[in-house]
């Protein structure tokens, strides 16, 4: 079987699943572009690592990419068409230096605030009240933006107080609890004059009752960030990002959870099912976030320290 063949048969394999699949596609399509004609029993370990390995790769996406290739051989030698799968060794471990921006409170009044100037120009194809509604909905459920923008008014129960999410960043579906005040968010917004509410239409809409794209989100963001004065102190060159109300959303909870006593090894899990995480791992970052987060923290320790000195 020629190596072209075996990617346009994975890929259409994949999508016709369920699966979104584009970035993965756009991967192998270029691993199949480099090796034209060869067939896939050909394909060497050797070869992949020269894709894998050209200049200016960064190890997150080396990483991504293997994975990707990796699970394209694995299908084939599974259904017989490879002795081997020809995989370099994966790259060792490394640090991740990019540190999420946690916004505080006074941010995040400060951007809600700025909101009728940065979307007062009629041509904005985003209303004041749409940027709103997105930005109290991204803090108040945690939830990614690309779920959000996703997001049909099909898929919401708000008499059950649930959402639905669809094809989520690792494929999967999952329901997600709302609060009484995102429940009273969504009520108030999608009561507005300029919304059309047929349950196949997204829940964020632009002004032309189209779903709002990544980049029209993320660039209004950015001139909102940029009116608000809401800007890094530390040494970082990243700027707060729109997906950091996720970040912010979780060191929030989870300094709630502290203040009010609650056992946070306990709630962890159900916070990292909340959120979609694949791994506990990824929530248990949040624990270290904050200088906030870490006080409270050590104040929950200390006590358990002198209630145990106390006890004896």
């Amino acid at each position: 079987m020629k190596l072209a063949a075996a990617v346009d048969m994975y890929v259409l394999h994949r999508q016709t699943t369920g699966q979104k699949f584009q970035s993965p596609a756009v991967a192998l399509h270029a691993f199949s572009r480099r090796y034209r004609n060869r067939f896939l029993e050909a394909i060497t370990s050797t070869e992949v690592k020269q894709f894998l390995d050209v200049p200016q790769t960064g190890p997150a996406t080396w990483r991504r990419k293997h994975g990707v290739l990796r699970d394209f051989f694995t299908y084939w030698r599974c259904r017989g068409k490879l002795n081997t799968v020809p995989m370099p060794p994966a790259a060792p471990k490394y640090t991740q230096t990019f540190v999420p921006y946690i916004y505080s409170r006074r941010e995040l009044r400060l951007l809600l605030d700025a909101v009728p100037r940065c979307q007062r120009n009629v041509e904005c194809r985003i209303s004041a009240v749409t940027l709103r509604a997105l930005l109290l909905f991204l803090y108040g459920t945690g939830m990614r933006v690309g779920e959000a923008l996703r997001l049909r008014l099909a898929d919401m129960d708000l008499d059950n107080s649930v959402i639905t999410i669809r094809g989520t960043k690792f494929y999967k579906s999952r329901l997600v609890p709302l609060g009484t005040d995102v429940v009273r968010l969504l009520r108030k917004y999608l009561a507005t004059p300029e919304r059309w509410n047929q349950h196949y239409q997204p829940l964020f809409q632009s002004r032309q009752r189209k779903r709002l794209g990544h980049t029209l989100v993320n660039t209004t963001f950015r001139r909102l960030r940029n009116l608000a004065g809401v800007r890094r102190s530390d040494t970082s060159s990243h700027q707060p990002r729109l997906h950091d109300l996720r970040h912010t959303f979780a060191v929030h909870r989870l300094t709630e959870w502290y203040r009010k006593g609650a056992d946070v090894q306990i709630l962890l899990p159900a916070l990292s099912t909340y959120l979609g995480h694949v791994d506990l791992h990824s929530t248990q970052c949040y624990l270290t976030m904050t200088p906030e987060l870490l006080a409270e923290a050590n104040r929950r320790f200390q006590s358990y320290v002198d209630g145990g000195r106390h006890e004896s």
